[in-house]
């Protein structure tokens, strides 16, 4: 019987690490791409180091001589800093399951996993947030009672005291974090004007455990999947959507990896890109106001090389009248990351800030006025190099424009 993807060690990976090409499809962008020797390269964490360490084809390396004991745990200072300067973006995996049907981003993970056993990780910088999980339920040190801060006003169903149809899951950082409230508040307003009967858990959220998990922490995650899939059953919920990239890959994708909790049968989880594309499609939602605004779009890594969700967001802004959508270079399962995954942005800020640079200078040669996205961590940290730089690019969420276009 196949190994769900949480089952495995590092050492199911060594067949995959043997057989490494050295094709350095984990470090650049598939050749038929390619428009520029500037935006050539695909990996963040090689294109910043310059070493092949930093690589999927490096981690598998490292994988293969550890588990044959060609060197020891302790042999390298830099082994750490190389494992957790990754991003979990998952473009050497996209390219390397394309020619040799290996996993690179998931033996990393696997990498990450066995340095937690060993009681070597997670860093410093990451133990305050994972001690945060465990104490209130989200990674910013923030009560549980200001969860549900974000929808005052908003008049929404609590699915805790009263059935609905749909539960939005928001999220720790949109529900924390008062510069990315608007993508939790939009979306729930966008949802009720198409008259979708959506509720909240309120103060009774928990982390979906995406920050645990992306740092190889299983112990943290798997009793997280398990809180979290009660509490839709507990509550009858068979309809989920969330405005976060991260929440829904590891809800959709990862819980179901998980071993010994209770299944996710019956219950469908939305991206809200998708749920919004699918409410446009079926006219239930138009877009009425012109929005005179040449924008590009921003792939979260979540959602796209990981979920497959590409069209829905483009066929959104395509919808609105008065927007002119522009693309940037490196687009879809060739994007570029924003920098924040996998405790990166936490870690290691500057690297986090330099890749966000590029993008942001990506983008302006598209010659858009605005960059969207739908993912709080691509919100957070592309803003960061525009504020900075102060750059005239606006940064807008996707349901910005939605709830514009809509009034």
């Amino acid at each position: 019987m196949k190994k769900k993807i949480y089952e495995r060690t590092l050492e199911d990976y060594r067949t995959q690490a043997w057989g490494c090409a050295r094709d350095n499809w984990c470090m650049n962008q598939w050749g038929w791409n390619v428009k520029s020797s500037r935006y050539n390269e695909i990996c963040p964490e090689f294109r910043i180091h310059r070493f092949h360490a930093y690589s999927g084809m490096g981690k598998f390396h490292i994988a293969r001589a550890l588990i044959e004991g060609d060197f020891d745990y302790k042999d390298s200072n830099e082994l750490l800093d190389i494992l957790y300067h990754c991003t979990s973006c998952g473009a050497c995996e996209m390219n390397c399951l394309r020619l040799e049907e290996k996993e690179p981003l998931k033996s990393a993970e696997a990498l990450k996993y066995r340095m937690i056993e060993l009681g070597l990780a997670p860093l410093p910088a990451h133990r305050e947030l994972i001690k945060s999980i465990k104490n209130y339920d989200n990674p910013w040190l923030q009560p549980r009672a200001k969860r549900k801060d974000w929808a005052k006003g908003l008049k929404v169903k609590d699915v805790t005291k009263e059935k609905a149809d749909v539960l939005f899951f928001a999220g720790c950082t949109p529900s924390f974090d008062p510069e990315l409230t608007h993508e939790a508040v939009n979306t729930v307003k966008v949802l009720k004007k198409a008259g979708v009967d959506v509720g909240i858990l309120g103060e009774q959220e928990i982390c979906c455990g995406s920050p645990a998990i992306r740092l190889g922490d299983r112990d943290t995650f798997f009793p997280l999947v398990k809180r979290n899939i009660e509490q839709f059953k507990q509550y009858g919920i068979k309809k989920i959507i969330t405005s976060c990239a991260g929440c829904f890959h590891v809800i959709k994708y990862d819980f179901p990896e998980v071993p010994h909790v209770p299944e996710m049968k019956g219950i469908e989880v939305y991206h809200v890109s998708e749920y919004l594309s699918k409410l446009l499609r079926e006219g239930k939602i138009s877009f009425k106001k012109e929005i005179r605004l040449k924008v590009t779009w921003h792939d979260p890594c979540h959602i796209g090389r990981h979920c497959g969700i590409y069209e829905e967001p483009r066929e959104i802004l395509r919808a609105i009248p008065g927007v002119e959508l522009v693309e940037m270079e490196r687009i879809k399962d060739q994007g570029w990351c924003c920098g924040a995954g996998a405790g990166v942005r936490t870690a290691f800020p500057e690297m986090a800030l330099t890749i966000a640079t590029e993008r942001i200078e990506e983008a302006k040669e598209t010659g858009a006025e605005a960059l969207v996205t739908s993912c709080p961590y691509c919100e957070q940290n592309l803003v960061d190099p525009i504020r900075r730089n102060k750059e005239k690019l606006k940064l807008l969420d996707l349901t910005d424009l939605v709830i514009e276009a809509l009034s």
